[in-house]
Order: C-alpha cells, then structure tokens, then sequence
C-alpha cells in the first residue's frame, strides 16, 4: 500500500512539471544562447555571434481546399516565429530564421497538400510537442544574395538535431 501511494504522489508530481520539461532539448555546445517561448512550447538555440538578436512574430494565412482540392473551404491561419540577426539592416539584409507554427491538424492538412502557406518549396519539420508542429520552409534559406543564409541554414538544421521530439506522442 505504502508503494502504491508512493507511485501515485510521483505520478501527480510528474504530471504537475508539465510534459515539456521531461522532454527538454539537448543544447548544442556552439548554440549557447537558448530562446524558449512559452506560449507555443519552442526552445531555439543560437550561436554567440547572434548576441543580440531579435524576435518578431508575424502571421501566416492560406486557404483550405476541400478533401477532394475542387473547393476553398475556408482559412487557415498561424504564427511565424522569424529571428533576426543583429546585424540586419535595411542597405544590407542578414538572411532571417523563420519558424513557422502549425497545430497538429494544420500540419496533417498541409502534408495532405490542403493548403499550403507559402508559394512553392517544401516546409520540414523542426520539432513538434503534444500541441504544436514547428516547421522551416526550405526557401528560406535559398536566397544568396542575403547574409548569412547558410550560417541560418546551419542553426535551423543544428537546431533539429537538439530538438529531437520523434518519440513524442502527438495524441492520436
């Protein structure tokens, strides 16, 4: 009996931390600067020569096709996640990490090709919790022209790596 309420008062105790923080990202040793936002559940991590940086939360809209594709059935809307370097000016753009964030029935609906946020290209997925899915859109780093794209490209694939949620339930 005494183990019994030993396991169950463990078991609330787990429960009250919150999944999250049992299923906390591995940092890499060259991302020391860690950005966690709690309203979505994302921990980021950044190099030093980021020291700095900025965030801005932008949104994204597309409609929603209907099973068949014949039929816009509606909208689907959701944040944008996008770190800026601190050496981002306007005479000369530094390539931004965009994150975009999907519910899970979003990304089942894009995989689905039911809508798609962006005009050509392919999203990835970064990392996902129990509410979210984080995904990268392989344009985002495409650009040359821009500063530091694959310096971005790097962080962002370094950061899937930290970020591994494969064993994740995601509630189905």
């Amino acid at each position: 009996m005494r183990i019994l309420s030993c396991l169950i008062v463990c078991s609330l105790a787990l429960l009250a931390t919150g999944c999250n923080s049992l299923n906390a990202p591995s940092q890499p040793s060259d991302l020391p600067l860690r950005y966690s936002n709690t309203r979505y559940g994302l921990t980021f991590f950044l190099p030093t020569s980021w020291q700095g940086y900025s965030v801005l939360i932008r949104q994204w809209e597309a409609p929603l096709h209907s099973a068949d594709y014949q039929t816009e059935v509606g909208r689907e809307r959701g944040p944008i996640i996008v770190f800026r370097h601190p050496r981002w000016n306007a005479d000369a753009p530094y390539t931004d990490i965009p994150i975009t964030v999907f519910t899970h029935r979003q990304w089942d609906a894009l995989r689905t090709e039911r809508f798609f946020p962006y005009a050509g290209g392919a999203i990835g997925e970064l990392c996902h919790n129990f509410e979210y899915v984080f995904g990268v859109h392989n344009r985002a780093f495409a650009c040359d022209e821009l500063q530091g794209w694959r310096e971005a490209a790097g962080i962002a694939y370094r950061n899937v790596a930290a970020n591994d949620t494969r064993h994740l339930d995601r509630g189905r």
